[in-house]
């Protein structure tokens, strides 16, 4: 065999130790795998402990996105002693959108998101409908807060017929309490899509992206400091070998 041979023998690594490399490799990859989901299942936990959804707050806008047209979109205010009053419609701006993470349960964002919904569907976004044919569907939409309320009805024409979704945002139902909710009017039928109520307190920043990196760190630190415990327990359970001549006799 020539020289060259017996070098590219050599820098091939026995199967054995292919075999063993491929096996640290697994194993690394279903403990991270295994920390993503544990921390993934108590972020969500705790999201929905919090704010009352798991991940993301749901929404119409698939609703408002799946139709064929828009046929109106009004906006009305509801002061502290139930009357209703429309508000001037302002045009959307797409721009609006961009600081609107799908993670943040605030109610301008959660309009945000019907509103970007609102952008892809042919119609006019300026029309409004009368106060007299949409007091019903708001009384019901908004009559669980005594305060000041403000919100829009968004009416589509869909699958089966013409859909009407109501939103509504509360002022201050207690101290730094709030609340928000969407109503979905079809075929005669009613359906909560949204009824979220929140606390603005200075935690409006544990929503599932940081809960998750949380748990993700504490959950590897649990995770490190067992996997050096197991370590040391094995290094103790090792017999002690004597090495020829190494007792000292007197």
């Amino acid at each position: 065999m020539t020289s060259n041979g017996r070098e590219m023998l050599t820098s091939v690594l026995p199967m054995g130790r292919i075999a063993e490399a491929v096996d640290v490799m697994r194993t690394k990859m279903l403990v991270f795998l295994a920390l993503v989901l544990v921390s993934g299942v108590v972020a969500s936990y705790f999201s929905h402990a919090l704010w009352g959804y798991a991940i993301t707050p749901p929404s119409g806008a698939g609703v408002i996105a799946s139709a064929h047209q828009l046929e109106a979109l009004t906006r009305f205010a509801i002061d502290t002693q139930g009357n209703v009053e429309l508000r001037a419609v302002e045009p959307i701006e797409p721009g609006e959108f961009v600081a609107c993470p799908l993670f943040d349960f605030d109610a301008r964002c959660l309009s945000s998101r019907l509103l970007a919904a609102v952008l892809t569907l042919p119609g006019d976004a300026s029309r409004t409908e009368s106060l007299e044919s949409l007091r019903p569907q708001i009384e019901r939409a908004c009559s669980l807060w005594p305060m000041r309320r403000g919100g829009m009805a968004i009416t589509v024409q869909g699958d089966s017929g013409q859909e009407r979704l109501v939103t509504c945002s509360s002022g201050e139902v207690s101290n730094d309490h709030y609340a928000y909710r969407e109503v979905l009017f079809s075929g005669g039928e009613e359906r909560e899509v949204v009824s979220i109520e929140y606390e603005i307190a200075g935690f409006e920043f544990l929503t599932m992206p940081f809960l998750f990196i949380v748990m993700m760190i504490v959950n590897s630190g649990l995770f490190g400091c067992g996997w050096v415990v197991w370590k040391l327990r094995q290094i103790l359970a090792e017999p002690m070998v004597e090495e020829p001549g190494s007792r000292i006799v007197s």
